[in-house]
């Protein structure tokens, strides 16, 4: 028995792969050439970059060759093959701390066992149609774990007991027993009972039993048993040939399928047949199976959109802070369904079709940011080794997904955006979910500066975050949700837009600001007069915003530049940066915040009050050093008149 294991999608040479059986290099080539026959090996250029997806234009069609230094041989596939006495143990790519990592591919395993148990899968052949093969390494998988979970096949028949503990016969315990008489009424000491008992001689039950312990012998030889904690079974001591030949044993479990409308039953001896059917047959061919995926990539999709509670699938009604008016009448729809759809139109005659595919994000995760804020999280789990290599003094990237990934994920949030703007989302994040060993929540990112802004649309960068796959494994196997994203990804942080000048670092906060006011919302419309400026979409029912634009913003560059760069009093001129201008920002804004929050603290009364306001205002201005001028002397006036206004048109 020789074995091995082998990296998915690492480059091979022929004789690496006959070291690592053990073996001969004439046997381990007819091995490969087995393998590239079913799709498990494929040869590739050297030139390509090793665990990197594999295209049409990558793949060579040869023969396997032994010293071609232009080709090399990768294992596109996760999971164990059985190719006679051989077994190849594919680990995932990601892995690279160990050249056999058994305890690894061990979780590996079990995540694909149970991502198969969700999809429905039973792999008892491999191929299709005409090439199809017995898979006996699934089929062995599946029936000894269907043993520890349900036991043996069984079959009952009745018993009559004296005294049992099943029915009591009354006609049988009267006709055939003695009763004592006592004041004229009899009593039986010896009832007939009748009990259902397992018949223990039962056929089936034996062949069930010979089944397990020859599938248990087999997998115990080529180390699979360790490899997916199964216990070993030996129950009995027969031989299949005992149980009559082929013929006769398929003719029993047929008689037996006849008979039996329990479907763990009839299940359980479909598979069995499709074991005893292949078993003697076609001894001459291939004795080849396998299990495992060469679609990882599907798994980790799974793994993370059930751990971090994808609301994909959820109605609008059930996601966090309620329906905007927008989407009212869209309540019932799922989350995935409001992304627009391609409409095609045909010209002559006039006729179009909507009801095509569109964008489909892996997962999105809604988690609170404090009390109040949500965050809305677009997340693309990308099975990728994103890797930065030094080459000549510069670093390359490798391992990384192609443009049309990142385009896409871009796409996804402008889908999105809508919905989060008038939701009142307040962060957005963007990222890509990377396997690793050990988690790297901070890896990098990657961005498309052309899509930075599309229309009015600020989209975020892409994230890439490496999540530790043994952990996401772990929670994926429990049923656990990650109540705390932000445990394994980057924390929330206020958006910060590096812009070019004053006013559009200035427009940048003011999207950071997400207070919302129902009150303000009702009571004041967004401004549409032409030539100035006129509220995002985004922040049009929240006072704070409305502080920034109609109160905070003209004493703003008034002081810091004579005139107000947005009302375009002065042509085309706008205002560049003066000193510290990002810092003014950000200052402006949490001032913003810091009135709003005391405003709606304020009875109708004191709102009145004009020095309250004045008060107030001055408190809120002490502690930011780069703007305090705005809160004296005449600035101070103007800032308590705007203020003033805006709380009569709002409140009063």
């Amino acid at each position: 028995m020789a074995k091995g294991f082998f990296r998915e999608l690492k480059h091979y040479k022929v004789n690496e792969i006959s070291i690592e059986l053990g073996i001969e290099m004439e046997e381990t080539k007819r091995l490969v050439g087995i393998l590239k026959k079913y799709g498990i090996v494929k040869a590739v250029k050297a030139a390509k970059p090793e665990y990197e997806d594999l295209s049409n234009q990558d793949i060579v069609l040869t023969d396997v060759v032994e010293n071609n230094p232009e080709i090399q041989y990768v294992f596109d596939f996760v999971g164990v093959v059985m190719v006679e006495e051989y077994v190849f143990k594919c680990y995932p790519k990601y892995i690279s701390s160990t050249i056999e990592p058994i305890k690894q591919l061990k979780k590996v395993l079990k995540v694909i066992k149970k991502y198969n148990d969700k999809e429905q899968l039973v792999y008892l052949y491999n191929g299709e149609e005409d090439n199809k093969i017995f898979n006996r390494l699934a089929v062995s998988l599946h029936l000894l774990e269907e043993y520890f979970q349900y036991g043996l096949y069984t079959n009952q028949h009745d018993v009559i007991e004296t005294n049992g503990e099943g029915e009591i016969l009354w006609d049988k315990t009267i006709n055939e027993t003695f009763a004592l008489i006592q004041n004229n009424r009899p009593y039986y000491v010896e009832l007939q009972t009748q009990n259902a008992v397992d018949d223990e001689m039962d056929y089936i039950k034996r062949l069930h039993e010979c089944v397990l312990t020859q599938c248990a012998l087999e997998l115990k030889e080529t180390g699979i048993l360790e490899l997916f904690d199964i216990a070993e079974v030996e129950l009995t001591g027969a031989q299949l040939d005992d149980f009559g030949d082929v013929d006769y044993i398929k003719y029993r479990l047929e008689q037996e399928l006849r008979t039996q409308f329990v479907t763990r039953k009839q299940t359980l001896l479909k598979t069995i047949y499709t074991y005893i059917a292949n078993d003697k047959a076609n001894q001459n061919d291939l004795n080849f199976s396998l299990y495992g995926t060469n679609s990882f990539n599907l798994v980790w999709e799974k793994v993370c959109a059930e751990n971090f509670g994808s609301v994909l699938d959820k109605k609008l009604y059930e996601l966090p802070l309620g329906l905007s008016e927008d989407y009212e009448a869209s309540k019932n729809e799922k989350l995935i369904s409001i992304i627009d759809k391609p409409q095609w139109h045909k010209n002559n005659p006039y006729i179009t079709d909507g009801k095509v595919d569109t964008l489909k994000p892996d997962l999105i995760c809604i988690y609170p940011c404090d009390d109040t804020e949500y965050c809305f999280g677009i997340y693309d789990a990308k099975y990728y080794c994103i890797d930065f290599n030094e080459v000549n003094g510069k670093y390359k990237v490798t391992g990384q997904p192609g443009v049309g990934d990142v385009t896409k994920q871009y796409l996804y949030q402008l889908a999105y955006d809508d919905f989060i703007t008038k939701q009142g989302y307040k962060y957005v994040q963007n990222m890509f979910f990377c396997p690793q060993e050990s988690a790297e929540p901070d890896y990098g990112y990657v961005d498309m500066k052309m899509l930075h802004n599309i229309g009015d649309k600020t989209l975020e960068n892409i994230a890439v975050v490496k999540l530790c796959a043994e952990e996401m494994y772990d929670l994926y196997l429990q049923n656990e949700k990650i109540k705390d994203p932000t445990t394994y990804i980057p924390a929330v942080a206020v958006k910060r837009v590096y812009s070019t000048n004053f006013a559009n670092r200035m427009m940048a906060y003011l999207s950071g600001i997400t207070k919302a006011s129902q009150a303000a919302e009702i009571k004041m419309e967004m401004k549409s007069d032409k030539g100035k400026l006129i509220y995002p979409k985004q922040i049009k029912r929240e006072l704070g915003a409305k502080l920034i634009y109609d109160a905070i913003c003209p004493i703003a560059t008034g002081a810091f530049y004579g005139f107000n760069p947005y009302e375009k009093e002065y042509g085309n001129m706008v205002a560049e940066d003066m000193g510290n201008s990002y810092e003014k920002c950000e200052q402006i804004a949490l001032v913003a915040i810091e009135i709003e929050k005391h405003i709606k603290e304020l009875s109708e009364q004191e709102l009145r009050d004009e020095t309250i306001v004045k008060v107030i205002l001055q408190h809120c201005f002490d502690d930011k050093e780069d703007i305090s001028a705005m809160a004296k002397g005449n600035s101070l006036d103007k800032l308590v008149e705007k203020v003033m206004e805006l709380i009569r048109e709002v409140y009063l």
